[in-house]
């Protein structure tokens, strides 16, 4: 099977357009080692409308797709890694929530992610594949605490945010999300999960959640 790397960063960038939504995912896979001989990409780029800041300069990139989810908690699944491979990509890693690592042609990647018939709502590149890093939203049966900040600072989360309705949102190690998923209080842990939105003046725009 698979491992995953990489979140973003969870602040609001106005400049890119990507809409993350409250849509869930979560799950277990092992990992597979990323071999690339191709020159790589170092800058962090985004893909949801379209790439940002700029489009990548290989024609091959890593990325981590943020896989449909509706408003369920899942896991990557067999037609995912068939939609990867039919699109000449090279599945590398299977996050435990909604994310996919893969290596794939540009063009592939535009294609992935799209309503239908792609699987993703979004894709990440990957500077550093040793890391498996998750952008992922903490669901609490009770309202949030300092305290359960503090508890996933301990775990080695980051760039914690706590949103309007009881959830955290935050980036952490693949390995870790089994673990906060036995903390105190918390219902369940999904993907954070992106979205397309467009204004009226048809300029799309990201945005985090409120």
């Amino acid at each position: 099977m698979l491992r995953p790397n990489a979140p973003r960063d969870m602040a609001w960038n106005p400049c890119s357009p990507l809409l993350p939504v409250w849509l869930l995912s979560g799950c277990i896979v092992p990992a597979l080692r990323l071999q690339t001989s191709q020159q790589r990409d170092t800058v962090h780029l985004d893909f949801v409308c379209e790439w940002q800041p700029r489009p990548p300069i290989t024609k091959r990139v890593i990325v981590d797709l943020s896989l449909h989810a509706g408003q369920f908690n899942r896991t990557p699944n067999a037609d995912d890694i068939r939609a990867v491979e039919a699109a000449g990509g090279r599945v590398l890693y299977q996050f435990r929530v909604a994310l996919l690592r893969a290596e794939l042609d540009t063009a592939a990647v535009r294609a992935l992610v799209a309503d239908s018939p792609g699987i993703a709502d979004a894709a990440f590149t990957v500077p550093d594949s040793s890391k498996f890093d998750a952008s992922v939203q903490i669901f609490y049966k009770r309202p949030v605490t300092d305290h359960d900040e503090e508890a996933l600072r301990h775990l080695g989360a980051y760039d914690v945010a706590r949103m309007p309705i009881p959830v955290l949102q935050t980036a952490v190690r693949d390995s870790l999300i089994p673990r906060i998923a036995a903390l105190p209080g918390v219902d369940f842990i999904r993907a954070t999960a992106w979205g397309c939105a467009q204004p009226t003046n048809e300029t799309r725009d990201r945005r985090t959640p409120p």
